[in-house]
């Protein structure tokens, strides 16, 4: 059975608005883990526009309760560093040990770019650093490596 496709606006490369469209072949369920409110918003709104399942958590403690719930699997945890509570650095060194065996990619982001902030989210365990805001042309060759994986 084919996987199930999940409906884009336009079959081209780009819509009218000018945001690159992306057609995933497979469901992909994210975390996503920012402090920052309107961050949180905008850019849980990017992921579910590409058809991504997002739930979101504001501190470190709660990412980590949602990320070890046996009902949670995520393919994607994209992570702010810099959290109350428990940091992001920590979540991921966690979820890298707690994901053995599983499929989940763990982003690394920070608002404070820099070579050692970079350094520090690859040693936590992360996949990949990113700088935050994340823009289409940094996270759309993620999710379709991601998708490609599934």
């Amino acid at each position: 059975m084919a996987p199930e496709m999940i409906p884009v606006r336009r079959s081209d490369d780009r819509c009218r608005s000018g945001i690159p469209v992306l057609q995933l072949r497979n469901r992909i369920s994210a975390l996503l883990v920012d402090s920052d409110r309107s961050s949180q918003i905008a850019q849980s709104s990017f992921l579910r526009y590409y058809g991504v399942d997002t739930q979101t958590a504001s501190n470190g403690l709660s990412a980590f309760v949602l990320a070890s719930a046996s009902s949670s699997t995520f393919d994607l945890i994209i992570i702010d560093i810099s959290l109350p509570v428990m940091n992001g650095l920590g979540v991921a060194s966690y979820q890298v040990y707690a994901c053995q065996g599983i499929n989940c990619k763990i982003i690394g982001m920070t608002g404070c770019w820099c070579e050692m902030h970079e350094q520090a989210i690859l040693d936590a365990g992360a996949n990949k650093a990113i700088e935050k805001p994340f823009f289409p042309a940094t996270l759309l060759p993620i999710l379709r490596e991601l998708d490609d994986e599934l």
